[in-house]
């Protein structure tokens, strides 16, 4: 059993994963904005910068697993996702790494979603000097790169930033010993769907998407997915992309790989 950080952990997708942890007996920190082990805004430096600090006082300066999936939904303003879902995301990826180069077997999963497909896809998803900037670590540029977007273009933008990033350090993470691998998880019955569910324009596209399983998912058939990306049945399993979305991606890119 390990120590596990979980962001993200009050709700949705992370709340269901901090609980299956638990079970399985690991000593889960969970961070989020809401009341959780460690409140955070991860979408400003100072909470990032608090956050790293916290978990290393509360893990004793050592990780076994760490989960990046704090976020804010699709119908938010487009400057607090890039924040919290770029930003944010990464910059507690790189400040717990020495944590988690003295853990054992270590591994962390960055949660991006099916949004970073349609970044790629969908011209009014795709904003390329937005995800250039992010890609650069130029927050400055990004935000005001996405100045005049939807939250939906940010989302995807920051989704698939996250995505590309877990690819572009699959060697120096390697070489530390750490595995890193994300999901792209699809429809999930989340508080987050709820509140698209709610976005007039937004809710009939997300409900019209196509998916060959034909349903949504619980949280927790995500929790199980990420729970074997930190376990060791996954230790061959890095730099990766997961699509968890019941086959969607499938329909969307067929001649992807």
């Amino acid at each position: 059993m390990g120590t596990i950080a979980v962001t993200g952990a009050a709700s949705g997708i992370c709340q269901a994963l901090a609980d299956r942890l638990k079970r399985d007996g690991h000593d889960v920190i969970g961070i989020d904005v809401q009341p959780t082990d460690i409140v955070a805004d991860l979408g400003t430096p100072e909470g990032r910068k608090h956050a790293a600090v916290a978990v290393a006082e509360r893990s004793h300066g050592r990780l076994d697993g760490l989960v990046s999936g704090a976020a804010l939904g699709p119908y938010c303003e487009p400057d607090p996702i890039l924040r919290v879902n770029y930003f944010g995301a990464l910059q507690i990826l790189d400040d717990l790494k020495p944590l988690l180069e003295r853990g054992r077997e270590p591994a962390a999963v960055a949660i991006s979603s099916i949004g970073a497909i349609y970044a790629d896809i969908l011209p009014e998803q795709s904003v390329p000097a937005a995800l250039d900037a992010c890609l650069r670590g130029d927050e400055t540029a990004a935000l005001a790169a996405i100045a005049g977007h939807d939250g939906n273009a940010a989302y995807c933008v920051a989704k698939r930033g996250l995505a590309l990033k877990v690819r572009a350090h699959a060697q120096t993470w390697g070489d530390a010993g750490i595995r890193l691998n994300a999901i792209c998880p699809g429809r999930i019955a989340t508080p987050m769907l709820d509140g698209i569910y709610d976005t007039p324009g937004m809710a009939e596209a997300v409900k019209a998407m196509p998916i060959p399983l034909g349903r949504s998912a619980p949280p927790e058939e995500m929790a199980s997915v990420i729970a074997f990306l930190l376990g060791p049945d996954a230790r061959y399993v890095h730099g990766a992309i997961l699509h968890a979305d019941g086959g969607s991606d499938c329909l969307l890119r067929p001649n992807a790989l």
